[in-house]
């Protein structure tokens, strides 16, 4: 079989390595020996046109799109190019369609969405394509029945995740190694030859805000599995820079300090950071020491809020104060200190919001975001306002697309403009941030734009 594996371009500007397809394809490849091709239109930066000329080109004999949720609009206009030029089935998958669910149905040129992780379910579907047959008895699935879109029952987890790898020789990771544009979630970096790998799958906190594409189950790799990948990706692809993208890469604590070690053992000589936040609370100074040792240069925590209430609110019950120690710890060493916060939970009031942006200004931080809450659908803070989200055009985290909070547009606004002023708006912090960040163009520009956005807003005011 031909199967043909696509992510969308969109207005999204960050193109790390589709890892998700990657995994896909080598499921297919390896367990049913598949003709497959991946193709980043993303990346590529293709327009629909070329895009379809791809698919005539491949004769696919299914289609599958993965997507997230800033990019389903395109994720469904490519849909629609692809059933115009072939009929064959389309596959909608990755954090979009999870989230969304029955509702990626509402799109006639779809004909199934994978919920959560696909490697197997990918497997069923291409041998019920083959052999003729529906996909009403694959698990893991939403598909029409009767004209009504169904879901046919949760698939149970992959708990070895040793198995499986992704085929890192369809992904093409040297097309990723652009000197412009980003590859990567990380704005502030070292090198171009930057790659991202997962050690982990799953989360087992509640956050009401976050989706549940891997499940509540912490599921580790092994040390060794995590080192050999890395390992190859050093000595095939050359990479220089390493970006860790788990949900809870210090979850298991004592793992996390085997992976820091084996990099060092291995003199593997890498700039990592860690963009999607580490667990705050669950550090010691062990830990941060082989951070620091195996060229850990950038650390993120996801504080979200600095009030209890709306950390019991939101489910992430962080201990506030066990974070600032260890933000204080990663900035002494002179590692990038990164936080995330959000603005704009469910009763969370404007003078909460001030309270974290008083927080992250006074804390050791070097670089903080203050996103506003986007409900997307199947979240838990979704069910929450007791309201649809299928229709909200959700376009980025720096965007109000709704307000479910206790403060008022103006005031959230208001909030948020405050926090970013309140924090970098200080000779002491840029001083900070000039010491600690890399040393290259692409880094002073996006530190003088910063800048000179700050001071325009705050002139502004």
């Amino acid at each position: 079989m031909r199967v043909l594996l696509l992510r969308p371009n969109s207005i999204i500007i960050a193109t790390p390595v589709p890892l998700g397809l990657g995994y896909i394809a080598s499921a297919l490849r390896d367990r049913r020996g598949d003709q497959v091709e991946i193709v980043d239109g993303r990346n590529l930066r293709w327009d629909l046109s070329t895009m379809r000329q791809k698919i005539r080109d491949f004769r696919p004999d299914a289609i599958g799109i993965s997507s997230i949720n800033f990019e389903m609009k395109e994720a469904h206009e490519l849909a629609a190019a692809a059933k115009s030029e072939v009929s064959v089935p389309v596959i909608m998958g990755g954090p979009y369609a999870s989230a969304n669910r029955e509702s990626v149905l509402d799109d006639v040129n779809v004909d199934a969405a994978v919920i959560g992780e696909g490697e197997n379910t990918i497997i069923d579907i291409i041998d019920a394509i083959e052999a003729g047959e529906d996909f009403s008895d694959i698990k893991g699935l939403i598909v029409r029945q009767d004209g009504k879109a169904v879901f046919t029952g949760e698939r149970e987890l992959i708990d070895d995740l040793d198995s499986i790898e992704p085929a890192w020789d369809l992904i093409n990771p040297k097309a990723y190694f652009k000197r412009r544009g980003r590859n990567s979630e990380n704005i502030v970096k070292y090198d171009h030859r930057t790659l991202t790998v997962f050690t982990s799958r799953g989360c087992p906190y509640n956050c009401i805000f976050c989706h549940n594409v891997f499940g509540k189950k912490f599921r580790p790799r092994s040390p060794r599995a995590v080192l050999d990948e890395i390992s190859l990706l050093v000595d095939k692809y050359g990479i220089r820079e390493l970006e860790i993208v788990d949900d809870s890469f210090n979850l298991n604590i004592g793992r996390a300090k085997e992976i820091c070690q084996g990099i060092i053992d291995r003199n593997l000589k890498l700039h990592i950071a860690v963009p999607n936040g580490l667990r705050g609370d669950r550090t010691d100074e062990g830990f941060i020491d082989l951070l620091q040792a195996a060229g850990f240069y950038r650390i993120a925590f996801a504080v979200e809020s600095a009030s209890p209430r709306v950390q019991k609110i939101i489910k992430k019950n962080i201990d506030v104060d066990k974070v600032k120690w260890s933000i204080e710890e990663v900035a002494r060493r002179g590692m990038v200190a990164t936080g995330y916060f959000i603005q704009g939970f469910p009763t969370e009031t404007y003078e909460e919001m001030i309270m974290t942006g008083e927080w992250a200004a006074n804390s050791d931080l070097h670089v903080a975001s203050f996103f506003y809450l986007n409900p997307f659908p199947g979240t838990e803070v979704a069910k929450m306002a007791h309201q649809n989200f299928t229709d909200v055009n959700f376009r980025d985290y720096s965007t109000m697309s709704v307000n479910i909070s206790a403060a008022s547009n103006e005031e959230l606004h208001k909030a948020n403009k405050y926090a970013y002023r309140k924090f970098y708006l200080s000779p002491k912090r840029m001083a900070r941030i000039a010491k600690v960040v890399p040393k290259n163009l692409r880094t002073v520009m996006n530190s003088w734009l910063v800048l000179r956005l700050l001071v325009q807003d705050s002139v502004n005011q």
